[in-house]
């Protein structure tokens, strides 16, 4: 059989087997980073609604049906989608029903690191029949991500705080797509110890922790004291863990390291 003629199949991360007979032509996107990862596999076109937090050019044209965690059910069922892209977790736990409620299929996916935005490509591309442009969006981060290995390898780890902003302050936590963003660019990141992926710090913790420079998006307040640290400001679209990631990751080593790119 063509293989663009067999049934599309696949667990999504929470266990939902999802069944097609043809790829979704009309799908809502609640999550910035897979409407990013469907247009770097060409199928963008696809996409009839968005979020509040999708802020690029390239879906202004879409309507938004509000946040992306308890969504506006009434937006979303107006646009008549076959196919909703929602967070997998808790922190939004009746969205699912009432898709379900619907008649709506969805699909969860989780984005907290690298590997879980190689699963969603590879799930997105699968669900789109775009399997041969999610391998070579693969191929080319891996390859990406290979050369800033071979370029930081052997060079003193920086030691950096990540700050997303807010008051008290948030910080990047172990574990965290930021974490690995910096471990790769060869950092090491002074809140490892955190409890959780993201967590709020004091003030004063700036005062103690043994760091080399902060890094912060740029718009963000920072109510930081004067520790003499460098602060350097890099772009929002590093919190959003998406087809970038090695670009970003790029980036981050070559303020980390510019001595290795010279």
């Amino acid at each position: 059989m063509d293989p663009a003629e067999q049934t599309i199949e696949l667990v999504d991360v929470v266990g939902r087997r999802l069944t097609f007979e043809t790829p979704p032509q009309r799908i809502i996107s609640l999550i910035p980073s897979a409407s990013e990862i469907l247009h770097a596999l060409g199928a963008g076109y696809l996409l009839v609604g968005r979020t509040d937090f999708d802020t690029t050019r390239i879906l202004a044209h879409l309507p938004s049906v509000g946040g992306g965690l308890r969504p506006n059910l009434e937006a979303i069922v107006a646009l008549e989608p076959d196919l909703v892209i929602r967070f997998a977790g808790d922190s939004d736990p009746t969205t699912p029903s009432r898709l379900d409620e619907f008649g709506i299929p969805h699909m969860a996916i989780r984005p907290d690191g690298i590997q879980d935005i190689r699963t969603t490509i590879r799930d997105l591309g699968t669900v789109t029949r775009q399997l041969q442009a999610a391998d070579t969006l693969l191929a080319r981060m891996d390859s990406t991500l290979a050369a800033i290995r071979a370029r930081v390898e052997g060079l003193t780890p920086v030691r950096v705080g990540y700050i997303l902003g807010g008051n008290p302050l948030w910080v990047a936590g172990p574990g965290s797509y930021i974490e690995e963003l910096l471990e790769l660019a060869g950092g090491v990141n002074v809140f490892s110890d955190l409890e959780g992926l993201y967590g709020p710090v004091n003030v004063e913790v700036f005062l103690v922790r043994e760091m080399d420079l902060i890094l912060a998006p740029e718009g963000a307040q920072l109510n930081l004291p004067e520790i003499g640290v460098p602060l350097h400001r890099v772009s929002p679209s590093f919190e959003i863990p998406g087809p970038n990631l090695a670009e970003d990751a790029w980036i981050l080593a070559r303020i980390l390291h510019p001595e290795a790119f010279r």
